[in-house]
């Protein structure tokens, strides 16, 4: 199996909790990846908090990926559910960092894929996918 791995980094000049606000509500994901996006099950303390599920995608390719751990204005981990197949082991974090002039999001995710074909095909897709959606929030 062969190991994926995707990293975008955007900065903004905005502060930290503003940027953190939007891409820590399930709901409004969606605008900023351009992908329907929707928070399936509440997490344990907060809303979108850990242990919350949020659907991604259009059938038959949706996944369900969820929070495992939070840390506001810091950081949100989460892996893949649901679906994905065939990739394997998907885990996300997003690290937020405020800077000179804002913030900067750090977007990583690591996978493994049996096919190599679709698992760099993935690669690429997602690195362009979260560049122009950070890109969004400008």
């Amino acid at each position: 199996m062969t190991k994926y791995f995707v990293e975008v980094t955007q900065n903004y000049q905005k502060p930290v909790e503003a940027i953190f606000q939007t891409l820590s509500d399930h709901n409004q994901l969606g605008r900023v990846l351009g992908i329907p996006v929707k928070r399936v099950i509440n997490g344990n303390d907060e809303i979108n908090g850990a242990g919350s599920v949020r659907r991604m995608g259009l059938w038959p390719f949706t996944v369900e990926e969820t929070v495992v751990a939070v840390e506001p204005n810091r950081s949100i981990d989460y892996r893949i559910s649901r679906g994905g197949a065939p990739l394997k082991n998907h885990i996300g974090a997003l690290v937020f960092d405020q800077t000179a002039s804002g913030s900067q999001v750090v977007w990583r995710i690591k996978y493994d894929s049996s096919l190599p074909f679709v698992g760099a095909a993935v690669q690429q897709v997602l690195k362009l996918g979260l560049t122009l959606g950070l890109k969004r929030l400008k």
